[in-house]
């Protein structure tokens, strides 16, 4: 076994990456995501013969040495629903197999709440007021609208998140969602304001006679 260290100012990328699948952010376009939710290949059906009890243990250690590639399946991608989990939390007390990850979920479930027929999930605001929790999908039209819409205004991220969450909506990357609008914004970029004056250090007055003050 060799160990390599990779100091941190050549292992940005990973360390990115990493801090995306902690903290369950948006994955750049540029980033491989996928999730496998059972083994994509059967090792036991790759001999092609069935083998006796006495062979079963060397043709299965032919296989593993034999198997260093192995070909994923091209299943049909489903958009990832943030709200699930905690659906499954508060409706059928059901939790993650990862103990981490049902750990979270138990602890994040307490702000929110199931209202109405359909059974609709809604957070609690630090103001008690309920918000509706929707899509990412749903909540980057909102923004759009709020944003660049009939009455939209260009506003900045932190107001169009703001706008958002006291119409009574919520996500949880409304933040992130918000910036990446604003700068893919060619009006805000084109008629932003720009500073044309040189950014200057403060120069601090030095007192000659210090008793004198």
């Amino acid at each position: 076994m060799e160990l390599v260290h990779v100091a941190r100012l050549y292992n940005e990328a990973a360390d990115e990456l990493a801090k995306i699948a902690s903290t369950r952010g948006t994955v750049p376009p540029d980033a491989l995501s996928r999730d496998l939710h059972e083994p994509s290949v059967d090792l036991s059906s790759e001999a092609g013969v069935e083998a006796t009890p006495t062979q079963q243990t060397g043709t299965i250690e032919a296989l593993l040495m034999a198997a260093e590639v192995m070909e994923v399946e091209q299943r049909p991608s489903r958009p990832f629903d943030w709200r699930t989990p905690f659906l499954d939390c508060l409706i059928r007390c059901e939790l993650r197999e990862d103990r981490s990850e049902a750990r979270r979920i138990a602890s994040r479930a307490k702000s929110y709440v199931i209202y109405g027929e359909g059974n609709e999930l809604y957070r609690r605001s630090p103001t008690g007021i309920l918000q509706r929790c929707i899509t990412i999908e749903e909540g980057r039209k909102l923004l759009e609208d709020l944003h660049s819409g009939a009455r939209g205004h260009h506003a900045a991220p932190r107001t169009l998140v703001g706008n958002a969450f006291r119409q009574g909506f919520y996500w949880p990357t409304a933040v992130a969602d918000a910036i990446e609008l604003v700068r893919s914004c060619h009006g805000c970029q084109f008629y932003a304001k720009q500073t044309h004056l040189p950014a200057h250090t403060l120069q601090m007055i030095p007192i000659t006679w210090p008793f004198a003050v």
